[in-house]
């Protein structure tokens, strides 16, 4: 369980991200396999996918054909992609296709060590539902955890557990429009995790019991997750698909389905879809890990070979004729709850797959780089004094081999739609009449090339994990899964022939003779506002436009910082393998060379005393200090100048305000090291705080309103200051307030610790400390003088956590029937007590097991209740156990209610040796992965081991203090917090919505008191 601190903010921050482009930008790519994640795609209108034990996983992308009639999605995968290509396929994989259909994929990867990550693939989804069986494809991956031949519902959780293999909401399995995939992460190689995979993946194929009383016991679940997932975003969403796909199997086949069948629906339906669609010729088995392929090769021949395919299996749908739109459409979708104004120009029209090659990869290029040069004109007119929109961009994507999709898009400032509409009508049209100029152009091959690069760099440090899930990603788009360095000359290629030229022909090409819808959403729909909008939009079509103009890049003005520092001490970190080392200048710098991520380094800086520090009087001045911070460069350079400066090189940076340190961190690589320093200490010595950043971020403050009055980040902001003893400096501020804030206020606040606080430097990754000890000394060693150590901070350290048993409700304006019930109790804080809070991590995890058990999978009130440990590090005092639940408003009481009680028993009777093995062994599994992440290592070991010293002897115990946690001790400390004497009830629903539950039996009992059990 998180801190609620950092949640919140980072909704509220969501908003003002929206407005500032930060300093490295994501690159555009073209179609290049999802499975090497090399750059970031060319797509953003993708419809929500619907996971149950699984994660969301959007559509991919693969390059478009144009064609005149739809293709329905294919009946399962045939054959490899690469053998109806030109690119040839990693050597290293081994694929394979067994008699019965199914096909299988082995990659050796050793990173991590003696793991191995499984991925079944089954090319069916919700597309492939009758009507009465709506909603079924999500609900059947659901119940292939509820008993199958080898284990009963009771079972394999439990199992899973025992052996440290993680189980939970959003991590075994996901369901989409045309794929479902069950994932299996194995923390070792014995013969019993091994076994355990490879059975629970051949029940999930046609093991499922599907029995009837364990339907109905699911039924629960799956409407408390339909009501998790129940967004403002989401229903629009649903009417944007109806307009713009009419007719289309698409509109009426979403994931979660509807709540009738999901009540109702008999065992047959769900057998039905089962044995037609779970079949091998739609399945593919993944493997990737450190494995021997010619073992696994023989394993899978034995585990999947009998499968069998039925008589008649399941065909897919035909999903329906695409309408072209002559000329201009408008749309109008509206509710008083979205979060922004915006407005779009879209393109629908039939899409048909054809073989991945370097051709087709070739082709989209160019329209990519014209898309990301669109994008920085709209941040560059956004910045512009008065601007109507806060940003914009164009992309383009596909829906299941079916539809492809133009999006033109902005986000419009205060609701002034009218006047953003001729600034996205005529942008559309600049492009299509003038194209782009070469300085466009040549930023975007730029960043194109270097993520390429970067991806061959890093390929041989990439984790199994996302390799195997980038490769079920793949399997319907039917990309070959080449090498890094493969997609690299191919990309190349593209590159030396891409000029503004060939981008604007690509874009005319697309965009050009389109009919196009016109959309509009907004909080409330104007009088005539269809007609409004195609008045205005003929209007704007009269005016003249302008060539784009050219505009070349500057260099970077911050390489010379002063006399380079020495180094006054250092000393090496004996059992964890790093060094600390204290500069002339006062700099505290720790260093860890790792082979964790090849190519990659990271970088963090803690500074100060964060948010301790700020004015009592000024609720919210962090995050307000954190966007123009962010968001007015540098000194000399803009955001804007910054974009083209770093565009291609791995530099960037990111500043954020803790409890008690102000922070500054990035990643790059060897090559680009030294201007990743100058980046971090230009942003220290001399930050823009222009007055374009404060103009963003006052057009970011609607956004951030509405968020706080219509969905739960307001109650989550309210309760975050409540807990906090109502302190203003976690105080939610009002709109007058953000709106009165000045740059001054920012600069005054920052500007002392930035140049003269404690300042301590952390860097872990692949670096040569002989090449990286000048550059520090030269950048960071140049500063001037800082503080050997922080003032005493005690006093700033304390807040007022409630303690007492209280019931607390805070409501929000929605429609959405969702509430939250939160129980909270008091422990002591998280600083100074690190043994502590892991015994209450194992508590937390125990604690979720059990409203696992009865909340969600007996009550079927909860999609996801959990419970874990809370609080800061920064402040003295601030630490809490946290029960969460989600579910219906009208239940937020009884799931309160029933969280204590659960809580109750625990604190009466104590727990089971049995439970505890369950909660640690996937805790140890995880620590021990950990080991080999370069982010633990910066942000847990070192980035404050200077500072704060006992925390490392802390962290060389870890392992031994975790093994010897006994189930006494986890009674004690549930006894010592829990019971319901100290529980504090959290409610958090729609005005209105929620009702009173019937108090739980035996209140009076298990007030944290009690005998000790016996063990299980």
């Amino acid at each position: 369980m998180r801190n609620p601190a950092p949640l919140v903010l980072s909704l509220i921050l969501a908003a003002v991200a929206a407005f500032f482009m930060i300093k490295k930008p994501a690159p555009p790519a073209p179609a290049a396999p999802p499975a090497q994640t090399t750059a970031a795609t060319d797509s953003a209108h993708k419809p929500e996918a619907v996971p149950a034990k699984g994660g969301t996983i959007p559509v991919a992308a693969p390059a478009a054909a144009k064609s005149d009639t739809p293709a329905p999605v294919t009946d399962g995968p045939k054959t490899w992609p690469q053998d109806q290509s030109d690119i040839a396929a990693d050597p290293k994989a081994v694929f394979g296709k067994l008699e019965n259909g199914m096909r299988y994929l082995i990659y050796p990867n050793a990173e991590p060590p003696a793991r191995v990550s499984l991925r079944m693939h089954i090319a069916a989804g919700s597309l492939m539902e009758a009507e009465d069986q709506r909603g079924i494809a999500h609900f059947l991956e659901h119940m292939v955890f509820n008993g199958t031949k080898h284990f009963t519902p009771e079972e394999l959780i439990p199992k899973m557990q025992h052996l440290g293999i993680g189980f939970g909401a959003h991590v075994n399995a996901f369901t989409s429009f045309d794929e479902t995939v069950y994932m299996l992460d194995l923390p070792d190689l014995s013969k019993d995790t091994m076994d355990l995979g490879f059975t629970v993946m051949r029940d999930f194929g046609d093991g499922a019991k599907l029995d009837a009383a364990e339907i109905d016991k699911e039924r629960g679940v799956i409407l408390s997750e339909k009501t998790s997932r129940d967004t403002v975003q989401f229903r629009l969403m649903e009417q944007q698909f109806s307009e713009l796909l009419p007719g289309s199997l698409v509109s009426r086949r979403f994931p979660i389905g509807l709540e009738d069948v999901i009540e109702k629906a008999p065992r047959e339906k769900f057998v039905d879809l089962y044995s037609r669609f779970y079949v091998p010729e739609r399945m593919t088995f993944i493997v990737v890990g450190d494995v021997k392929p010619d073992e696994i090769e023989a394993r899978i021949k034995e585990a999947f070979g009998d499968l069998k395919n039925p008589e008649n299996p399941g065909k897919n749908p035909d999903l329906g004729e695409i309408k072209k739109v002559e000329g201009v459409r408008a749309a109008v979708f509206s509710d008083k709850e979205v979060t922004s104004t915006d407005l779009s120009l879209v393109s629908v029209r039939p899409f048909s797959r054809v073989p991945d090659s370097s051709t087709r990869r070739l082709s989209m290029l160019p329209l990519s780089l014209a898309h990301a040069a669109i994008a920085r004109r709209f941040e560059r007119i956004a910045k512009q004094d008065g601007s109507a929109i806060a940003n914009g961009s164009a992309t383009r994507d596909e829906l299941f081999n079916y539809a492809e999709l133009g999006s033109f898009d902005v986000t419009v400032t205060d609701d002034r739609w009218q006047e953003a509409l001729p600034i996205l009508e005529q942008e559309y049209r600049r492009a299509l009449e003038f194209g782009f100029t070469d300085a466009e152009i040549a930023e975007a091959k730029a960043n194109v090339l270097n993520a390429y690069q970067q991806a061959v760099k890093t390929a041989p440090s990439r984790k199994s994990e996302s390799l195997a899930t980038g490769l079920a990603k793949s399997i319907n788009d039917g990309t070959v899964f080449s090498t890094p360095e493969t997609d690299l000359e191919i990309i190349q290629k593209g590159l030396d022939t891409a000029t503004a030229e060939t981008c604007h022909a690509a874009f005319r090409e697309f965009w050009a003779d389109q009919g196009l819808h016109l959309v509009l959403t907004t909080k409330v729909e104007p009088e005539k506002a269809r007609e409004t909008l195609l008045s205005i939009y003929e209007e704007s079509r009269t005016k003249k436009v302008e060539a784009p103009e050219q505009k070349s890049a500057a260099a970077f003005a911050y390489t010379d910082f002063g006399a380079p520092a020495t180094v006054k001490s250092e000393k090496k970190v004996d059992g964890l393998e790093f060094s600390q080392i204290v500069l002339s200048n006062g700099v505290r710098l720790n260093l860890k060379k790792t082979d964790f991520e090849k190519g990659t380094i990271r970088l963090t800086t803690r500074i100060g005393a964060g948010k301790l520090t700020q004015p009592k009087d000024m609720p919210g001045l962090d995050f307000f200090a954190t966007a123009v911070f962010d968001g007015g460069g540098l000194g000399k350079h803009s955001v804007d100048d910054l974009q083209q400066i770093l565009a291609g090189r791995n530099v960037g940076t990111a500043f954020a305000i803790a409890d008690d340190a102000f922070t500054l961190g990035g990643k790059t690589t060897p090559e680009d090291l030294e201007l990743q320093l100058q980046l971090m200490c230009a942003s220290l010595t001399d930050p823009g705080y222009r007055e374009e950043a404060l103009a963003q971020f006052k057009k970011a403050i609607p956004m951030i309103m509405q968020q706080l009055r219509h969905t739960p980040a307001g109650p989550q902001a309210a309760m975050e200051s409540w807990l906090h003893g109502d302190d203003s400096r976690w105080g939610v501020p009002t709109e007058a307030k953000l709106a009165a804030f000045t740059i001054d206020d920012a600069r005054k606040w920052l500007t002392p610790a930035l140049t003269k606080d404690y300042l301590e430097l952390s860097i872990v990754g692949d670096f040569d400390e002989s090449t990286l000890m000048p550059l520090v000394l030269k950048t960071f060693g140049a500063l001037p003088a800082r503080a050997d150590k922080k003032p005493d901070l005690s006093k700033l350290r304390k807040v007022t956590i409630p303690s007492a048993a209280i019931e607390k409700t805070f409501a929000y304006d929605s429609k959405i029937p969702q509430g939250t019930a939160l129980v909270i109790w008091k422990t002591e804080g998280l600083r100074g007590n690190t043994k502590l809070f892991r015994r209450l991590n194992l508590l937390g995890d125990i604690l979720s097991d059990r409203l696992r058990d009865e909340i969600r999978e007996k009550l079927g009130a909860s999609y996801s209740p959990n419970a874990g440990p809370g609080g800061s590090d920064g402040l003295d005092g601030f630490g809490y156990l946290m029960a969460e639940c989600v579910g219906k408003a009208a239940d937020t009481k009884k799931l309160a209610d029933t969280a204590t009680e659960i809580a109750n028993l625990l604190a009466r009777n104590g727990t089971t040796d049995d439970e505890l093995d369950r909660a640690r062994k996937p805790l140890q599994s995880q620590m021990q992965k950990a080991k080999r992440d370069n982010s633990f290592w910066l942000g847990t070991v070192l980035a404050q081991s200077q500072e704060d010293p006992a925390r490392l002897e802390l962290i060389k115990g870890r392992d031994a203090d975790y093994a010897s946690i006994t189930a006494d001790e986890l009674h004690d400390v549930a006894i010592k917090y829990l019971g319901q004497k100290h529980a504090m009830k959290v409610l958090i629903h729609p005005e209105g919505t929620a009702q009173a539950a019937e108090e739980p039996k035996d209140q009076d009992e298990g007030q944290g008191q009690g005998h000790r059990p016996g063990k299980g």
